[in-house]
């Protein structure tokens, strides 16, 4: 195993729960300057909105959390939401170049893994392919929250991996402070010549400021362009020079507009917004994506009294999504995806000593494949959720339970493959259930214990179903099967986390077993011209989704060591491992499982400057399936320095960051394209954020 990192990280992941003298260091409300901590709370004291009806602290949620915000935030975004996230705990990508990458959570994504877009769902068709982007730019955005774990009772039996939310200003809360506020940001690198321009204002309109109420116009836009990336040697790609990824340009813009009305006790919004994006696909020379989004969302959020309920809050998206695949640009096939997600939760009083929320959820999506490569019929998908989350504090103790009934109907309408089977139209109707039970236990003022139990039901897609044609974003020729059964897993997680001292952390241990999992295998037959009308020149692997039990499990462990904590001058070491393994029941291993990957950060922030390196080691990964290629260990070294100026009416965050720069060969296993498209090579940022 090439893994220079791991005794030190394993060292360091022990002490984080070790009873160490208390040295609590200042919290993110003590008197610090601007510039401090006041944007990145310390480990576990990060409020998360995702993974419960009510906020709570990352040390107060059953599910093990990770919160991106602040300079973070702004020095690690990447062209794609999973490189941005790839760092985390428990977290990797599906790393398809620069224009497509969706985040992966213990070894489970597609449609195991929900990404949300303030807190509804992207509406988009990133969960049917890996070289499909999700349609939300990491540019602007105001954090990121990621639950790894079993999610499916808010978001539905799709986040049985965990859920990603991105969450951005555009539909606004609380008045600006003065007439106008926003930010600007702009940012250049070396690799590929890329750079990325855009910001986002907010505009009081008549407000009345001793009822804190008023109306809010926001607009925002971005802009972000770069060249084919370079790598380190060959990149493996037929015919590609040395030192280059071809194909692997991006040019993305968006923009939104919309209005809120905010005020104590009630607020509601509504935004359109668009986004463009076209990039290139490595694994096809000359074929392009060119993918358009435009949406509307909306929210309205009560706080009062009404029977046994004290608040309530709504959450509309309505998207209509097209990708066009151009071939020397010429379209050879189009995908659309138009689709509306809709939730009402109502925040619930205390009756017997139990409070939480009621909600409801609906969505509907239709999907269509027209072209070269129709993989799939058109089909409608539709559901309707109740769920229920309710909690119980007794001295020590938080209990907490949740139920989720779902009702799920596909329609699909008849369908000639490109291989040349003709199906008539069918249907499926199915309805899952899902449960978790867990508590929270405070041992004492240093330490939590939390544990959980969740059992989640989920119905098969409608491409796991009826898929049977070519698809050359994975070279395959995928095949599905409308007799699957409901996908059943039984998941556990035990969490012990240490919430204040010299060492802040967690040390989370986990089981996921399946009954009837559902993946993508291949068969070992290539398929002929004959059955390949998409490109006859090349040869495709046959798939079969199958349906096997399977076990997935694995381990999570995070320590933030606060070596240096004084007003104004902090000193921070980060340690990191964890480790996910997943096989079919008494058979081989799964496809594409993230190996075990260690980090190590060294972060120091003096008055207005801060800078860091941060050292991330992944192993080699020979636990793979049958036909599968393994990879070998990497380690990628990253450095950076930031400078806060403030002014009277504008602050300034100017920052430099150094990525891979011993130039590592970096294979991402949870790749389709591992063999042909490394990580990039060395790079450098700079880049300035003005906020006023």
């Amino acid at each position: 195993m090439s893994f220079p990192l791991r005794s030190t990280v394993l060292l360091g992941s022990a002490l984080c729960i070790a009873d160490l003298p208390a040295q609590t260091p200042p919290s993110p409300a003590a008197p610090f300057a601007p510039e401090t901590r006041t944007d990145e709370p310390l480990l576990l004291e990060n409020l998360v909105v995702t993974a419960s009806p009510m906020a709570r602290s990352q040390a107060d949620l059953l599910s093990s959390t990770s919160v991106l915000a602040g300079t973070a935030l702004l020095e690690n975004q990447q062209p794609s939401l999973g490189e941005t996230l790839a760092a985390l705990p428990g977290v990797s990508s599906t790393y398809f170049g620069p224009g497509a990458s969706r985040p992966i959570l213990r070894g489970l994504g597609a449609n195991r893994v929900r990404v949300l877009a303030n807190s509804t769902d992207t509406l988009d068709a990133s969960n049917t392919s890996p070289d499909h982007a999700v349609s939300v730019e990491p540019f602007l955005v105001k954090r990121i929250e990621v639950v790894r774990g079993p999610s499916a009772l808010l978001y539905g039996s799709a986040a049985v991996g965990g859920v990603v939310n991105v969450i951005d200003h555009r539909l606004e809360t609380e008045l600006p402070a003065g007439p106008l506020a926003g930010t600007f940001d702009t940012r250049a690198t070396d690799n590929g010549a890329g750079y990325a321009a855009g910001g986002s204002l907010d505009v009081a309109l008549a407000p009345d400021r001793d009822a804190a109420s008023g109306f809010v116009l926001h607009l925002d836009g971005f802009q972000r362009e770069a060249a084919d990336l370079a790598v380190p040697g060959f990149s493996g790609q037929p015919g590609a020079p040395k030192g280059e990824l071809v194909n692997t340009g991006v040019d993305s813009q968006g923009a939104s507009a919309g209005l809120s009305y905010v005020s104590p006790s009630f607020d509601a919004g509504l935004n359109y917004n668009g986004f463009d994006t076209l990039y290139g696909v490595p694994n096809e020379t000359g074929v392009k994506i060119d993918l358009r989004q435009r949406r509307i969302d909306g929210s309205a959020d009560y706080t009062g009294d009404f029977g046994i309920f004290t608040g309530a809050r709504a959450k509309f998206g309505h998207a209509d999504y097209e990708h066009r695949e151009l071939d020397e640009g010429a379209v050879g096939t189009t995908l659309a995806n138009l689709g509306t997600d809709f939730r009402l939760e109502l925040l619930q009083s205390e009756v017997l000593g139990w409070s939480g929320a009621l909600g409801f959820q609906t969505a509907q999506a239709e999907l269509s494949v027209v072209g070269d490569e129709a993989f799939l019929p058109t089909h409608t998908t539709a559901s309707g959720a109740l769920f229920l989350f309710e909690e119980l504090v007794r001295d020590r103790v938080t209990w907490q339970v949740g139920a989720r009934v779902e009702h799920r109907e596909i329609e699909a309408d008849p369908f000639a493959s490109p291989g040349g089977t003709a199906y008539a139209a069918r249907s499926d109707d199915r309805t899952t259930f899902s449960g978790s039970f867990g508590a929270i236990y405070t041992l004492n003022p240093t330490y939590k214990l939390a544990w959980s139990l969740a059992y989640t039901e989920r119905a098969p897609t409608g491409q796991e179903l009826y898929a049977d044609g070519p698809h050359i974003g994975t070279a395959a020729y995928e095949i599905g099967d409308p007799g699957f059964d409901d996908e059943l897993s039984l998941g556990y997680e035990l969490s012990l986390r240490k919430v204040t001292g010299f060492v802040t952390g967690s040390l989370t241990g986990y089981v996921n077993a399946f009954d009837g999992y559902l993946y993508e295998q291949g068969t070992g037959v290539l398929v002929d011209a004959a059955n390949n009308a998409a490109a006859p020149e090349v040869k495709l692997l046959r798939t079969r989704f199958v349906q096997r039990d399977a076990l997935f499990y694995g381990a999570e462990a995070e320590a933030v060591w606060h070596l240096h904590a004084t007003t104004g001058h902090t000193l921070d070491l980060t340690t990191a491992l964890d480790a996910t393994l997943a096989a079919e029941h008494d058979g081989p291993d799964l496809p594409r499982i993230p190996p075990l990957k260690a980090r190590l950060a060294l972060n120091w922030r003096h008055q207005a400057w801060h800078a860091g390196a941060d050292l991330v080691a992944i192993a080699d990964q020979s636990h793979t399936a049958p036909g599968e290629t393994e990879t070998g260990g990497y380690t990628l070294l990253g450095t950076g320095a930031g400078y806060r100026l403030s002014t009277a009416h504008v602050v300034y965050d100017f920052f430099v960051r150094a990525e891979n720069l011993t130039n590592a060969d970096a294979r991402v296993h949870t790749s389709f394209l591992k063999d042909i498209a490394p990580l990039p090579g060395r790079a450098f940022t700079a880049g300035v954020r003005a906020t006023f």
